[in-house]
């Protein structure tokens, strides 16, 4: 195995992790947030304490697309328009810390080989 091909598969592992971890947080924090977004929603009343941290927590995991308007109200669970969206967010996630490992990777190297001549 090449020292390239070494350092790209030891870059797939923290991506998958990072995927992983991803997941499972939005799972963990969405139905929460699902009720908090209704509440809003039917009352108009905003969030605050424990509930704001909640929605805020749940819309910086629902970058880079907004699953809480694709689940539905509480009461039905999480819709799976939600499901595939935090899938795919938890995807684009993983893929994102692939390319900074390997554009970083790229760039050291980059310096190195300058650095050489």
């Amino acid at each position: 195995m090449t020292p390239r091909r070494a350092t790209r598969i030891a870059g797939i592992l923290p991506s998958l992790l990072v995927s992983v971890v991803h997941f499972r947080l939005s799972v963990l924090v969405a139905p929460h947030a699902n009720f908090v977004f209704q509440r809003w929603f039917d009352s108009g009343e905003q969030a605050t304490g424990a509930d704001a941290v909640i929605a805020a927590v749940d819309r910086f995991l629902s970058l880079p697309i907004p699953a809480i308007f694709l689940a539905a109200h509480p009461v039905y669970g999480l819709a799976w328009g939600w499901w595939i969206a935090t899938t795919v967010n938890s995807i684009l996630w993983g893929l994102t810390a692939f390319v900074c490992y390997a554009l970083s990777l790229w760039l050291l190297n980059r310096d190195v080989v300058a650095s050489s001549n």
